[in-house]
């Protein structure tokens, strides 16, 4: 970054439910094309709306564990992802899609926002735990978000 010239903020949105070595991979990409990475964790009411079920963790504790990840600058909590909040509020000049993250948001969960704010980042592993898998495989046959 050269002098007097601002940092970039990135941010990646999504419920980040049942965290996992996928979710630690976005997020670690993510933070490699940015100054300064933000997480909008979405809240439980938009989980149920988009999945037909409420997240197994509570957003207060999803929104602390992301926090204490080395490459997470700045939590916030959100019903939505609206672009005015993030690139007014929060100044941010990139949101970062993921492809086939469980969670994250894609492509698709971000249709509102100019294309020119979106990168999209491959996905991350995928968690190798058979009841972790199942979790969120069961998740996901109720929804295309998930």
């Amino acid at each position: 970054m050269g002098e007097g010239s601002l940092p970039r903020i990135g941010c990646v949105a999504g419920v980040f439910d049942l965290f996992h070595v996928g979710h630690v991979d976005v997020l670690e990409r993510a933070r490699q094309f940015c100054d300064r990475l933000v997480v909008a964790v979405l809240s439980d009411e938009w989980a149920l709306d988009a999945w037909g079920a409420r997240p197994f963790v509570p957003q207060l504790e999803r929104a602390q564990i992301v926090g204490h990840l080395r490459c997470v600058d700045e939590v916030v909590a959100v019903d939505a992802v609206a672009a005015e909040r993030l690139t007014g509020v929060l100044g941010v000049q990139t949101v970062f899609a993921a492809s086939a993250a469980d969670g994250v948001l894609g492509v698709a969960e971000l249709a509102g926002l100019p294309a020119g704010l979106i990168t999209v980042l491959p996905a991350g592993r995928r968690s190798r735990s058979p009841i972790l898998r199942a979790a969120i495989d069961q998740r996901q046959s109720r929804s295309s978000v998930a």
